[in-house]
């Protein structure tokens, strides 16, 4: 009498073979999760300068001062209630915390010497925050 179907060998292998696959993938898609958060906090940040340097043109022009309450005004535009553990928290005008799951770095609210616009930096030696900026290792 022949059976139709698998012997318990088989499945085994095709059990473990699964196994493998995912211990490789679920990897390789946590970086990409990772790597996706710095993308979209990297463009937020970006925006936020970009705004924050038109703003002090355009104030600098009318002989206005942009003050520290406006400077967090703007600053919040970086905020946004995300589950992905991507986010940035204004804590005061001098400093703006960006978070990536459990890490965190810490920008400084600092002004530009060349525009003399407020611009957001971190420090260039840690790792995530050279990732985050885009810079190069110096």
């Amino acid at each position: 009498m022949k059976r139709a179907g698998f012997n318990m060998i088989e499945l085994v292998f095709v059990i473990v073979i699964v196994g493998v696959l995912t211990a490789i993938a679920i990897p390789r898609l946590s970086v990409s999760r990772d790597d996706a958060c710095f993308v979209k906090l990297r463009a937020s940040l970006s925006e936020t300068e970009t705004v924050l340097s038109r703003e002090y043109t355009k104030r600098f022009l009318q002989s206005k001062q942009m003050t520290n309450n406006e400077l967090i005004q703007y600053l919040k535009t970086l905020e946004s209630s995300n589950s992905d553990g991507c986010s940035f928290k204004v804590n005061n005008v001098n400093s703006v915390t960006a978070s990536i799951r459990s890490n965190n770095i810490d920008l400084k609210v600092a002004i530009d010497a060349t525009t003399k616009s407020p611009t957001l930096t971190c420090d260039a030696n840690n790792d995530l925050c050279r990732k985050l900026t885009g810079k190069a290792k110096p």
